[in-house]
């Protein structure tokens, strides 16, 4: 007994430093098996996100070779601003900027804008003011031109709060012609629904579609739209007493036009690289989504011709433009593309021009009058 109370505790002691030994290779075997773990999650997670910017940089036309052409001559028009938006008056042969530096607004400079009009009757047109005054704090965005019955004329312009200004609100102006021909004020617009606005369509006296070209209401959301391609547009429609969302989920609207019968809208998806045709009840204004088209390219703004082609500005590289936002002298492409609905489906979309920026950059907008192709920049 005595032997055996003697060995029976050193026995109980090595017992239980190998349980001791046991539980240290335990527990080593679950730190590697949980490094490993995190490992392969680590290397999914950065082969994931490499993908996803692969395919940001692929849809972004990043590793796209460019062949600049255009078929006709070019000239450049001097000017103290950017042309964003044009709208063209066909009967009277003028057309309408939305005239705002907004190179000195991303350089964080208070500025404000205003409409001009070019006289494409004569020879060499130069800029001149369109309105009879502006509405205060006014920085022109998108615009529409609306013709009465009568021949009178209205112009819609979507306009941003300045930075420093104490009204954070969007809104929409509502010019009317007077008889000497210049716009006046004649109403202001403001709703909840217009979040971040960028194209607008009238379709009446006070009647108009209107695009947001982002949904996002923080930095996460912007993410997704720019890497994901997550649609979070919404399209409008004011029928003078109220505004509506007609339709949603849209990878960031960026232009609006319409047929000249009044029964097709077209929408451009810059995110989406893709165009949005709508058959357009004029009755109530609903809109139903019945094509969508292919570009390749990231579009912007559309102007609609009066033998109803459509002609879309796009940018070819949206890397390219972001950069050349930070900094003028990274040239950003100009792309235009004309898109014949009456033409057979494998020739209806023609590239018209196409740069790298030598000549303009960063074009978002082509309007044509008779032989003669306007194109505009956001900053240029």
């Amino acid at each position: 007994m005595t032997i055996l109370r003697t060995i029976s505790p050193a026995y109980r002691a090595l017992q239980w430093c190998g349980g001791r030994q046991t539980a240290m290779q335990t527990t080593g075997t679950a730190l590697k098996n949980w490094a490993k773990k995190i490992g392969i999650a680590v290397g999914v997670l950065f082969l994931a996100l490499a993908a996803l910017i692969f395919d940001f940089l692929r849809h972004g036309g990043q590793f796209k070779t460019l062949q600049a052409h255009f078929a006709g001559s070019c000239a450049t028009l001097p000017m103290d601003a950017s042309a964003e938006d044009i709208q063209i008056d066909r009967a009277r042969g003028l057309a309408y900027l939305s005239y705002l530096d907004r190179r000195a607004q991303i350089e964080g400079k208070a500025v404000t804008g205003t409409i001009m009009l070019l006289d494409l009757n004569v020879a060499e047109p130069r800029p001149r003011a369109a309105l009879t005054t502006e509405p205060i704090d006014f920085h022109p965005h998108g615009l529409s031109l609306y013709r009465t019955g009568d021949g009178s004329q209205r112009l819609f312009v979507i306009s941003h709060p300045g930075k420093q200004s104490a009204d954070q609100g969007q809104r929409v102006e509502i010019f009317e012609q007077s008889a000497t021909g210049a716009f006046a004020p004649a109403r202001t617009i403001r709703d909840p629904l217009l979040f971040k606005p960028n194209a607008i369509l009238a379709v009446g006296l006070d009647q108009f579609y209107i695009a947001n070209d982002s949904g996002a209401s923080g930095g996460f959301q912007r993410a997704q739209e720019l890497l994901l391609r997550r649609g979070m547009s919404t399209l409008l429609y004011f029928d003078g007493r109220q505004m509506r969302i007609i339709d949603s989920g849209i990878a960031s609207a960026a232009g609006i036009g319409m047929s000249p019968d009044g029964g097709t809208v077209y929408v451009s998806e810059t995110s989406g690289n893709r165009l949005r045709v709508y058959a357009r009840n004029a009755a109530n204004g609903d809109l139903t989504l019945r094509e969508l088209i292919d570009l390749g390219s990231a579009p912007d703004n559309i102007n609609v011709n009066a033998d109803g082609t459509v002609w879309i500005a796009a940018h070819a590289k949206t890397v390219a433009l972001l950069r050349h936002f930070t900094d003028a002298k990274r040239l950003a492409p100009t792309q235009i593309f004309k898109l014949d609905p009456r033409a057979p489906l494998a020739s209806r979309l023609t590239e018209i021009y196409l740069n790298a920026g030598e000549q303009i950059s960063a074009g978002s907008v082509g309007a044509v009058y008779n032989k003669m192709l306007l194109v505009g920049s956001i900053t240029e």
